[in-house]
């Protein structure tokens, strides 16, 4: 199995090093109040807006430099870490359990009920995902858990779909079949015969949507409807910086980077799952 790992890992570089952003940022956020120099709402006074170590003027107390109200940047970006990646790992469960039910609900009864649940979805999705969720944030108020159900919400109509459609697709299939035939029931059917030999794509969706959590609370942070200050969530640190986007751009960059290199990894890491369970993606690619 490690041989295997480790060719895959040389065939797909670029997933390696998403992999290794990942493990990375995980093992910050985790350990973040024993590995952070300061606490993320820690204050110095007379440390106001201080530039990073490749900047003149820098301390070296703190290597990437002081917001405006003297707050440690590395500090909050380690603990932002946590508070991001949680999020986002509670969105991708929160989606993923709301979606696969209906999606197995739909795909497996169909008629009116599929109907009802699939026109619903194409309601939601009709709108913009990040328009969505400010609806919803807006009528919960602002906090990370709310920003976290919001989130949640505009990701539950792609589960449904990806779910219905391979639900009524195994539904067919002769071993389904058999089991109704033997007289199984048909949550019987779903759970044990059906779910197994669909993981594959909720695998992928899962892990797209572990990225797409993080962006989207980050957004909702951003416009103020995320995590309360002083939290440290990435979107929050670049709402607060907004206003020194000119005079002090590292404190818009360090965050902004941090929320594109987890994205970008998990995106990565989505399309190279899709393109291994895919058979005609994987015959059209070469890979084995």
């Amino acid at each position: 199995m490690l041989m295997r790992a480790g060719r895959f890992f040389i065939n797909e570089p670029l997933v390696g090093l998403a992999v290794t952003i990942l493990i990375a940022m995980s093992f910050l956020g985790l350990f973040a109040a024993w590995l952070a120099p300061y606490g993320p709402a820690q204050t110095f006074e007379g440390a106001y807006s201080l530039p990073p170590f490749f900047l003149d003027g820098y301390d070296d107390r703190f290597l990437l430099g002081t917001d405006d109200v003297g707050r440690d940047v590395l500090s909050r970006l380690m603990h932002g870490a946590r508070v991001s990646l949680l999020a986002g790992l509670s969105v991708a469960v929160l989606s993923i359990s709301i979606g696969v039910c209906l999606g197995a609900v739909a795909g497996w009864r169909g008629g009116l009920t599929e109907a009802a649940i699939l026109r619903t979805m194409d309601t939601m999705m009709a709108l913009p995902s990040i328009l969505l969720a400010i609806v919803v944030v807006t009528i919960l108020g602002p906090s990370l858990v709310n920003a976290v159900i919001a989130a949640s919400v505009t990701a539950i109509p792609g589960v449904v779909r990806v779910v219905r459609a391979a639900i009524a697709e195994e539904k067919r299939k002769p071993y389904a079949l058999s089991s109704k035939l033997y007289g199984a029931s048909g949550p019987r059917i779903v759970i044990l015969d059906l779910m197994p030999n669909i993981t594959a794509p909720i695998l992928v969706q899962a892990t797209l949507g572990f990225g797409d959590g993080i962006l989207n609370v980050a957004a909702l942070g951003f416009l103020g409807l995320g995590a309360r200050p002083p939290m440290a969530e990435w979107g929050t640190m670049l709402a607060d910086a907004r206003a020194f986007v000119e005079s002090q751009p590292w404190l818009v960059t360090a965050p902004g980077l941090c929320i594109l290199a987890v994205i970008l990894s998990f995106n990565l890491l989505g399309d190279s799952l899709r393109d291994r369970f895919d058979p005609k993606l994987r015959s059209r690619r070469g890979l084995t």
